[in-house]
């Protein structure tokens, strides 16, 4: 008979096998999960970091010399190398950009706009787009801009500046009862592109709902337009692996960033997620970069197009 020292011990490493199994199936099976008060955006949001659950569950496996933790915590690292490890790595696009785009939320509470505004001129993109304008921040970014971008267009908190000329600006509510969003065209030589600009509302626990109308009807606009170069860029309070983004790559792509790592955006000083997307249809991606910090809650993203 296996003494009750022993049997409490291995029934404890199958526990934590199947923990640290249950890691790995949660990445792949995430979408099968009812989300509950938002819960699983949540969760969606920062499925990168479970790599760390990941290391816990390899050191406990090694501390214990346990096989049970060791295989559980093994396959979830293929599956989350599987799914992760090819976006950490740079991707760069060929040839030279035509039409680069630049887009930050500026933060409502930001005591600089002008600053953070002029640090994104200073790079010279043919567009800006700029998501949770006051009034205040607004007038700076007019102010700031004038002269170097002469075509702008605002809708409520959201506005895109522009070196080339702009036309048919349309204000969108996206399913709510007020406007967080706008879509432009934007003449370049190589043709004109149709811009979408947003900024989604908000995600948290128990308040998801608006951010989920937000996303399912722009995914519905941008099925409906058969414009041949289009881009949608802004605040989309959403990650990349969030089931109610995920609706949007289905008509439009998002760029693989040229940098080493996943491209978060959000806190500034120390980005745990991405909810800052420049997402494109019918365009060559040459480049796709996060910028440093600016004085801004969201890091700006800006991608070179052609």
């Amino acid at each position: 008979m296996m003494p009750a020292r022993r049997l409490s011990r291995l029934v404890a490493d199958a526990v934590l096998g199947v923990l640290a199994l249950a890691v790995g199936g949660l990445l792949l099976w995430h979408g099968a999960i009812p989300d509950r008060a938002g819960i699983m955006g949540l969760v969606e949001s920062v499925l990168p970091w479970f790599g760390i659950l990941i290391v816990f569950f390899a050191v406990v496996a090694a501390v214990r010399r346990s096989a049970f933790v060791g295989i559980g915590a093994l396959v979830s690292a293929i599956v989350w190398a599987a799914l992760f490890v090819p976006q950490l790595t740079p991707h760069q696009g060929s040839g030279e950009a035509s039409l680069t785009v630049i887009s930050e939320n500026v933060d409502a509470d930001n005591p600089d706009p002008g600053k953070t505004v002029a640090s994104l001129a200073a790079r010279h993109p043919q567009v800006i787009a700029l998501q949770e304008l006051t009034d205040t921040s607004a007038q700076a970014a007019l102010t700031t801009l004038d002269g170097q971008y002469p075509h702008h267009y605002l809708v409520g908190t959201v506005g895109v500046w522009s070196e080339l000329p702009l036309s048919h600006g349309q204000s969108l509510t996206l399913g709510l009862g007020w406007k967080r969003a706008l879509s432009v065209d934007v003449k370049t030589d190589a043709g004109t592109v149709r811009v979408y600009a947003l900024h989604a509302a908000s995600l948290r626990p128990g308040e998801f709902a608006q951010r989920d109308t937000m996303l399912g009807t722009l995914a519905a606009t941008l099925r409906a337009d058969h414009s041949p170069r289009l881009i949608a860029v802004g605040d989309f309070n959403a990650a990349s692996t969030d089931r109610s983004f995920r609706q949007l790559l289905a008509t439009v792509d998002e760029p693989r960033t040229s940098q080493w790592g996943l491209g978060f955006t959000w806190p500034a000083h120390f980005p745990v997620a991405r909810v800052d997307h420049i997402l494109e249809r019918g365009l060559d991606v040459v480049s796709s970069v996060v910028l440093p910090p600016n004085g801004s809650d969201h890091r700006p993203i800006e991608v070179g197009l052609r």
